[in-house]
Order: structure tokens, then sequence, then C-alpha cells
């Protein structure tokens, strides 16, 4: 009796199976219909630059499960995943590859409720999903840099800002300073010269009492006989 199994292997080449029983022969590998491949998308128009995302909507989160990627990308479920058929084409990784092929599609004839083109349609759905993921990525970190370039002007601005402010208090209060250092060496200076002026008086004063005192002490020495007067 002919089995699944062994419908496969003779698909495969591995077995031959009696003519007289072969009245379904199965269409030989290399005349398996490839999947038709998706048209390919118009060339897009050049890029423009997209405006920064806000800060809490740049930040990548990392490691972030496939199925909700997919699920977010709407992409379909069917019956038999991409990922299925990476296991099942890794199960069979000792066959050479053309071998490893023509087996897979023998068990798609074999078993109606999966096709290799679903899972290849998967594939590619998944793979635009992902792209479409690696496109955000590129933007949220774009807009980080954005936004990272902004927060640093405003940084450098306020910096700036309270510099100048400080700045031209230091030059207010050096002014201050300077006008005070001045008015004290201005005072300083006027004391000192009230200070000499005074002395200057009462040197000149004391030379005038003493001329004043020699001329009245001549009366003395004429009429007293005192050779000194008293200063």
């Amino acid at each position: 009796m002919r089995t699944k199994f062994s419908k496969m292997l003779a698909a495969t080449g591995l077995v031959t199976l009696d003519p007289e029983e072969d009245t379904t022969r199965y269409t030989p590998a290399e005349a398996y219909p490839e999947p038709e491949a998706e048209p390919e998308p118009a060339p897009a128009p050049a890029a423009q630059q997209q405006p920064a995302l806000a800060p809490e909507q740049s930040v990548v989160a990392e490691q972030k499960d496939f199925a909700d990627l997919y699920r977010e990308a709407n992409v379909p479920t069917v019956s038999y995943s991409a990922e299925k058929l990476l296991k099942l084409m890794a199960g069979l990784e000792s066959m050479p590859m053309e071998v490893r092929k023509q087996a897979i599609k023998a068990m798609d004839d074999a078993d109606e409720t999966w096709t290799v083109d679903d899972s290849v349609l998967d594939a590619q759905r998944k793979v635009k999903a992902l792209a479409i993921a690696k496109q955000k990525i590129a933007q949220q970190v774009a807009s980080a840099l954005q936004n990272a370039d902004r927060e640093i002007a405003a940084i450098h601005a306020e910096e700036q800002d309270k510099s100048a402010q400080v700045r031209k208090q230091i030059a207010e209060l050096t002014a201050l300073l300077d006008r005070g250092v001045a008015r004290a060496a201005q005072q300083t200076a006027d004391v000192r010269a009230a200070a000499r002026t005074n002395q200057e008086a009462g040197e000149r004063e004391s030379a005038r009492l003493d001329a004043e005192m020699n001329r009245l002490g001549q009366i003395v020495i004429t009429f007293s006989g005192q050779s000194q007067v008293q200063k």
C-alpha cells in the first residue's frame, strides 16, 4: 500500500514505485511551479527628512518579540508559517540543498493542509514587516539625535545666558570695588594732606612764636640780667 511518505520519497527520486501502482504519480519536483514573486515596488521618491519624534517616542525598545512586530504590521497568519518551514529545512540539513528542496515540495504535495507558497508568502510579508521596523528604528535614532542636539543647544544657551549675567554682575562689582578703592585712596590722600598742612601750619606758628619770644626776650635780658629766656 502506498503511503504519503513513500509518495514523498518517490517524488524526490529516492525510491521508485511500481508503475502499475503509480496511478497518481506526482509531478516531478523539477516541474513544481515556483511561487510567484510579489511584484517589485516602484522606486520610491527621494525621501524627505521626517519630523523628529517626541523624546518619549524616540527610545528604541530592544529585544521586542517578532510576533509583536508582525502583529503591529498586520501580517496574517498562515497554516504553515515561514518559521515552521525553517525548522523543517533544518531537520533535513544533512541532505544536499536540491534534494532537500525536492523533499519539502514532495511533503507539500502529500499534505493538502499547507503549501510552500503560503510559507514563502509568509516569509516575504515578515521580511517586509521587519524592514518597516528597521525604518522606524532609524527614525527613532535620528529623532533622538535631533532631540539631543536641541537639548544640548538649549543647555548651552542657558549656560551662556547665566554666564553673561554673572559676568555683568562681576563687571558691576568690579567697578564698584574700583570706585571704593579710588574713594578710599582719595580719602587717605586728603587725610594725609590735611595732616601735613596742619603740621606745616604748626611748624610755621611755632617759628612765629619763637621769633616773638626771642624779640621779647631781649627786654628780659637787657633789664633783668637773665641770659636766657625760658621757652
